[in-house]
């Protein structure tokens, strides 16, 4: 029978669950909202070419709840981007990742930038990398994958069990940083899967290229699944490394009580970050998930919230008081050797002056975090790569026009392409507006451009050869012709400070579902059919066997 302990934490993993999918809702609902506007602003509501399906419908939803309010237009600008950096109801929340790649990128500190990193860093201080456990949708998809390889071995077709030093993501996130001061690379942006599974809602929702991130997140599954369990979050995430380093003295965290502990270690196998309960749950790789207090039968785990020493008990009902033990570590003994529980000496009440030291440095932290956060300022994204949109001229309703931003050096470019989703077949036309951000000057050399067709599978084919482009007024203009449905990738080089700069744009052409998307969805499906089906005969089997054994015998 489930103990009341059990019974309590699996409602908190309720929670958990219900606050993830809150999450990834947002983050959808957000670009659903983006969407809206594009096509508000068209007056192109009403177009059954552009407006349908599924996403028809739910636009229509919108348009009836928002679009008659006289302030629609400032309400849909208050919710715009990604869990890389999101605006909502008007205030701006950045990821501290982000903020510290584009700090390191464009070696400027960013004041409003920064301002929108501060309530979740005002959030882990106090609740540690509870991010990284209880909102990134990441997160969630890994926990997934970590359900299908018990699967697996149901199926016995044993999955890997390759473990690697936590330490690798610290590196990766020096690294990163180091890279994005001196290059100029934003690598996290391409790498850090919340951003990487936000830009796939964009592209999924708007009718972008899905091919690079979908196959990036693939081969990270692929590898968990197979090789090594919760390999990312645990081993690689810089994401998770900065959380953690951030709340290295964070106030809620899981405890031992050694004198109901009866050394079962039925905690350690289920630990998301592969750490020992029992003895790290101080360490800046517990995130604070709850799934150990949830399999705890002794009730021996539970969360406390406090300082060091002179925590508060929260996790055991009828049991509020300090916690009696700082640092717990249970020897390594059977749990028949285990000596009879015995209460402990509660912690003096008095505060001692080291830790009233401790709690003034932890206030001089939080407090100014703390009023950051209730500034009324906006903190405008600061982005090295935008998001590709649609946009419209005056001429309503017509087709969108594509748009990508991008920025290099100085720079900032943008990409348009009319038609937004260009058919196979019919020339599209391609125009770079390219200026200098500090002066507002035009770019006047002409630049080179390429177009090459991408697949998942395969070299990509050269569709148009390298081709010098003269400036025209503002723009450099082209026209290109796609010979059939897929991803494409538009190239475009330019003189950047005396040296040759490759900015590719990502651009897909016909119906957004690409081929090689159904072929890998399909193909993931069936895999997974056949690994249950043998599952089941696996089941039967065994079953057969243990009802014939005893009359054998």
């Amino acid at each position: 029978m489930m103990s009341w302990h059990r019974l309590r934490h699996l409602g908190l993993q309720t929670i958990r669950r219900f606050v993830q999918l809150s999450v990834i809702g947002v983050v959808m609902g957000v670009v659903l909202l983006s969407l809206y506007a594009h096509y508000r602003a068209a007056r192109a509501l009403d177009d059954e070419q552009l407006v349908h399906g599924w996403k028809g419908v739910l636009l229509h939803k919108i348009d009836d709840a928002v679009g008659q309010r006289p302030d629609a237009d400032r309400l849909l600008d208050g919710f715009k981007g990604t869990l890389w950096s999101m605006r909502l109801a008007g205030y701006d929340i950045t990821d501290p990742l982000a903020a510290a790649e584009m700090t390191a990128t464009s070696k400027t500190l960013y004041v409003p930038l920064l301002i929108s990193t501060v309530l979740p860093l005002l959030v882990t201080l106090v609740l540690g990398r509870v991010f990284c456990s209880w909102m990134c949708p990441a997160g969630l998809l890994f926990e997934i994958t970590g359900k299908l390889r018990g699967l697996l071995r149901m199926a016995e077709l044993a999955p890997g069990e390759v473990h690697f030093s936590h330490r690798n993501k610290y590196i990766l996130l020096v690294v990163g940083l180091l890279v994005a001061g001196v290059v100029g690379l934003p690598v996290f942006a391409l790498i850090y899967p919340p951003a990487v599974l936000s830009r796939m809602a964009h592209a999924w929702i708007f009718g972008t290229a899905l091919t690079g991130m979908t196959v990036l997140m693939l081969l990270i599954i692929l590898f968990e699944l197979f090789v090594s369990p919760r390999w990312w979050c645990r081993t690689m995430c810089p994401g998770g490394a900065l959380y953690g380093l951030v709340g290295w003295t964070r106030l809620l965290r899981v405890r031992l009580d050694t004198s109901l502990c009866t050394g079962c270690k039925d905690c350690i196998p289920v630990c998301e970050e592969g750490i020992n309960p029992i003895t790290q749950s101080d360490s800046i790789e517990c995130d604070n998930c709850g799934v150990c207090i949830r399999h705890c039968d002794d009730a021996a785990l539970f969360y406390t919230i406090g300082l060091p020493g002179h925590r508060v008990r929260m996790s055991r009902a009828g049991d509020v008081g300090r916690s009696r033990h700082a640092l717990p570590v249970i020897p390594e003994t059977p749990a028949s050797d285990v000596a009879p529980r015995t209460s402990a000496k509660p912690a003096d009440p008095a505060i001692s002056p080291k830790r009233r030291r401790a709690f003034a440095r932890r206030s001089r932290t939080v407090v100014p975090l703390l009023l950051l956060a209730l500034l009324p300022a906006r903190a405008e994204a600061h982005h090295i790569l935008g998001l590709p949109h649609y946009s419209y001229s005056e001429n309503y309703p017509q087709n969108p026009t594509f748009e990508y931003p991008a920025q290099t050096g100085p720079y900032d470019v943008v990409l348009t392409c009319y038609p937004g989703r260009p058919n196979p077949g019919e020339p599209a036309n391609l125009s770079f507006y390219i200026k200098n951000r500090n002066t507002g000057a035009p770019y006047t050399p002409p630049v080179v451009v390429r177009v090459l067709q991408t697949f998942t599978f395969g070299r990509n084919r050269e569709i148009l050869p390298p081709t010098s482009v003269e400036p025209f007024e503002v723009t450099h203009q082209l026209s290109a012709t796609f010979p059939e449905t897929g991803e494409y990738v538009v190239e475009l080089k330019m003189d950047v400070e005396g040296k040759p700069e490759v900015i590719p744009f990502a651009l897909t052409v016909g119906d957004e579902t690409a081929t090689a998307s159904v072929l890998v969805a399909a193909g993931t499906g069936l895999a997974l059919f056949l690994i249950i089906v043998r599952a089941i005969k696996i089941k039967q089997r065994r079953r057969i066997a243990n009802a014939v054994a005893p009359a054998v015998e």
